[in-house]
């Protein structure tokens, strides 16, 4: 099993003028400093485009390639007197230096709270994993790990939560549509946005929110905007997708959630989650299956999607999250499957 000596004197290497190398560099160092034990200092960080320390100074070597940031692999090795973590992103750098401190047996179970291995008097810690590797592989964006933040998330732990989310190898925080304060503009959004900006987190937004652009308030006087079932409308779950009007309310509600969300990147647009194969039997709707429903209406997201940010991208769900489903209707190329791991908040 390979080992750390936390009392060696390391140096940490971090690339240059690259903030959130920085900041990720800055908990290696603080968490170092930790297993050597009270008062002791962490390791010095050092501007890997300067001089570089002498040959018997050991050294651990902090590099980012120019991947986007959905792109989220590491790895790290471990030698005596050098170790080498590398990401294929800023993202994927801040992986793999929090999955080397994981593997030191450092954990952080909820904001606020920190748990450390049993300090050792030698300063020499096992290491879990004798190489961390984590691909990121071609599934991009479907495969990022993220976290579902709710108002109550916010309220409670505000700037915090960013962070935690980054030292849990955390990469998207998603955020409901449906949350209306999270979008108002305020010092209180700005400073959170910056946190997540200083580990380079991908900022999210949807759910089960593909009924959102087409509000039940309207069945009373616009019942054919709404699915059939055995011959009458139901407000309950979906909508009718092959009804011109429906489609063109959904795409001016998304169009105005879209521009007022500009750092959004990745939504997800899902059928109601209670009804994901309740969608439409009226006489138009009937030539199609569920799945071809839900795709003629997120296409229709994704065009307007595509028009305001040609970067951007939605997931989507057919039977059930990440599920899969035959369909004829093709996809447009700014959608994706909904994958990846999930978590929510444990409060």
């Amino acid at each position: 099993m390979m080992v750390f000596d936390v009392s060696r004197n390391w140096t940490i290497l971090v690339p240059f003028d690259n903030t959130v190398a920085k900041n990720a560099a800055a908990e290696l160092a603080r968490c170092i400093g930790l297993l050597r034990g009270p008062g002791a200092k962490p390791p010095a960080l050092s501007d890997a485009a300067g001089q570089a320390p002498g040959d018997d100074v050991p050294i651990i070597v902090l590099n980012s390639g120019g991947a986007e940031t959905d792109r989220a692999g590491f790895s790290w090795r471990v030698g005596r007197d050098r170790i080498e973590v590398y990401g294929d992103s800023n993202r994927g750098l801040c992986n793999g230096i929090f999955a080397f401190l994981a593997a030191l047996g450092i954990r952080w179970p909820e904001p606020r709270r920190e748990e450390l291995p049993p300090l050792r008097s030698d300063g020499i810690y096992n290491l879990a994993d004798d190489r961390g590797y984590m691909s990121s592989g071609k599934e991009g964006a479907a495969g990022l790990a993220r976290l579902a933040i709710t108002g109550k998330d916010m309220r409670k732990y505000t700037e915090e939560l960013p962070r935690w989310a980054a030292l849990n190898r955390i990469d998207a925080l998603v955020f409901s549509l449906r949350e209306k304060s999270l979008w108002k503009n305020s010092r209180k959004k700005q400073r959170f946005l910056d946190a997540i900006r200083n580990y380079d987190l991908i900022i999210e937004a949807g759910g089960y929110d593909l009924s959102l652009p087409v509000p039940r308030s309207k069945f009373l006087f616009h019942r054919d905007l709404f699915r059939m079932n055995g011959g009458k409308r139901k407000k309950d779950f979906n909508f009718c997708p092959t009804n011109p009007d429906t489609i063109a309310l959904l795409k001016s509600k998304v169009e105005k959630i879209f521009r007022k969300t500009p750092e959004v990147k990745v939504f997800h647009l899902w059928p109601d989650r209670d009804g994901k194969d309740a969608w439409c039997s009226c006489p138009s709707c009937r030539a199609f299956s569920p799945a071809e429903q839900n795709r003629i209406a997120v296409n229709a997201a994704a065009d307007v999607l595509a028009a305001l940010d040609p970067a951007a991208s939605i997931s989507f769900a057919e039977n059930g999250e990440g599920g899969t489903a035959e369909a004829a209707i093709t996809l447009r190329p700014n959608l994706f499957r909904a994958g990846g791991p999930w978590r929510t908040m444990v409060s």
